[in-house]
């Protein structure tokens, strides 16, 4: 069948009016064109829909039955299209993203909050998880748009910087680099290391600075969350590596930060999104505004 929108709508215009010329005049067509549409439709449907008497019309045993299905299909229609406009008029929504921890506790708690000011009926829900596991759920499409650490390219998933930092030393309060403007790599090798699991994209960074400074550490904890890790170094367990955001975690524990040279070792926070499919209005929405949010933050986060 071959069923048009518009031989629905003149279908039931005919059926509400009783009269072709009024239900033409409601749907800005003439009579004849109006005649035409019935007639296609009932040639479609192999059944006459209206009984013609002079000017009036009634329906037909068979037209009574298939307005009510005529009707739920252009109210469906009408529906599906107002959620459309709502959805690209940005008047609701859903997006989904997967962020670090540190990034989840530090930068967008107050990003959330700037877009839901802006965009009060876009849902936004946020999974805090271990870095390594971002890529994962964006590739399975469990989240929209990922935030994490960049390390190397990925032939499936587009990246975009939004901002800059650097690694840095956390160290107990009280430990006897605490009084040292800077540490190099080598000096940081040779103290107990709380270091993050193997496949963390910030550990992979961490491995190739003591590489570079020609040190070696066996790591005398090896954590899943950076968290874990700033509460370790509080304890005194050891020192560690980490972003410069990480910092914003520390005012409550007492622990030193001081920049790690000898190399310096830059850290890119990337927004992931997957190549094969695009983003909804309300993911390119939150998309447009984070990088508006964190353009010249690196220095906060």
């Amino acid at each position: 069948m071959n069923v048009t929108l518009r031989q629905l709508q003149a279908f039931v215009a005919v059926a509400q009016h009783g009269q072709f010329a009024l239900a033409a005049d409601r749907l800005h067509v003439t009579p004849s064109a109006l005649s035409m549409l019935i007639r296609q439709l009932e040639e479609q449907t192999g059944a006459r829909l209206f009984d013609r008497h002079t000017r009036l019309v009634r329906l037909t045993e068979i037209g009574a039955e298939f307005l009510p299905v005529a009707r739920k299909v252009l109210a469906d229609l009408d529906s599906a299209l107002s959620q459309s406009r709502e959805l690209t008029a940005l008047r609701r929504g859903r997006v989904s993203l997967a962020t670090s921890t540190v990034l989840a506790a530090t930068v967008m708690p107050e990003a959330i909050r700037r877009f839901g000011a802006s965009w009060p009926g876009i849902t936004v829900v946020l999974r805090d998880v271990v870095e390594q596991d971002i890529k994962r759920l964006l590739r399975a499409g469990d989240v929209d748009i990922g935030v994490g650490t960049a390390l190397h390219a990925d032939a499936d998933v587009d990246e975009e910087t939004l901002l800059s930092d650097r690694l840095v030393a956390l160290l107990p309060h009280d430990h006897t680099l605490a009084a040292r403007r800077e540490i190099s790599w080598r000096e940081l090798a040779a103290q107990p290391l709380i270091a993050l699991a193997q496949g963390s994209p910030l550990r992979a960074l961490a491995d190739q600075a003591l590489a570079a400074a020609d040190a070696t550490a066996q790591p005398a904890y090896e954590v899943g969350f950076s968290s874990t890790v700033i509460s370790m170094v509080a304890a005194g367990l050891g020192v560690a590596a980490l972003p410069v955001n990480a910092r914003q975690l520390t005012p409550k524990v007492r622990i030193a930060v001081r920049p790690l040279v000898r190399p310096v070792v830059p850290r890119r926070v990337c927004l992931f999104k997957p190549r094969d499919r695009g983003l909804s209005p309300a993911a390119e929405a939150f998309r447009t505004f984070l990088r508006e949010h964190l353009k010249g933050a690196a220095r906060g986060c």
